[in-house]
């Protein structure tokens, strides 16, 4: 065997003996054994041993805790199975100042953009409808990003200068 499928294979064993040792530090990770406390189960008696007392000092029976292990901070994955933690629920986005909220809300990076049509200015308004009262105008050729929609989404929702309001993409063009 040449000295370079040596290397290649020396190589190789190591690239392997790392994988092996990271996904056994991994699984030990995930499944809290390794928290750097020391362990209460079968370990290596070295580990475990205390001192042996040679001044008649109380001794603690094998089944009771010892008073320096009440300080000893606890396991962090009994504590989590002992008290779950609830799951925060997603907070209901509102935009301030709209009549109408709307059904269809786009989360961040999924936003559309468009360009308000460069022959006029456009109303923004309280709700999906020309019905609703105007909160404010964007100028043409303005680009908006959308924040939600109506149901048919006819008409989006909007920020601009700080105020929220609906735009009907009959006279936007996507950017």
């Amino acid at each position: 065997m040449s000295s370079l499928r040596k290397k290649a294979l020396v190589r190789l064993l190591l690239c392997a003996l790392a994988l092996i040792a990271t996904i056994v530090f991994c699984v030990l990770l995930l499944t809290g054994t390794f928290d750097g406390a020391p362990s209460s189960g079968a370990a290596d008696p070295a580990s475990t041993s205390e001192p042996a007392s040679s001044d008649g000092a109380e001794s603690v029976s094998e089944g009771e805790p010892a008073a320096s292990d009440a300080t000893v901070s606890s396991d962090p994955a009994a504590e989590s199975a002992a008290e779950p933690t609830p799951t925060p629920e997603p907070t209901p986005v509102t935009f301030d100042g709209l009549s109408e909220q709307p059904a269809t809300v786009y989360a961040e990076g999924e936003q559309p953009t468009f360009t308000v049509t460069p022959d006029s200015t456009m109303n923004m308004r309280a709700g999906p409808g020309t019905d609703f009262d105007r909160v404010g105008q964007i100028p043409a050729g303005t680009t908006v990003t959308a924040l939600g929609a109506n149901a048919d989404e006819t008409w989006i929702v909007v920020e601009y200068e700080g105020t929220y309001g609906w735009l009907t993409k009959e006279y936007l063009n996507a950017a």
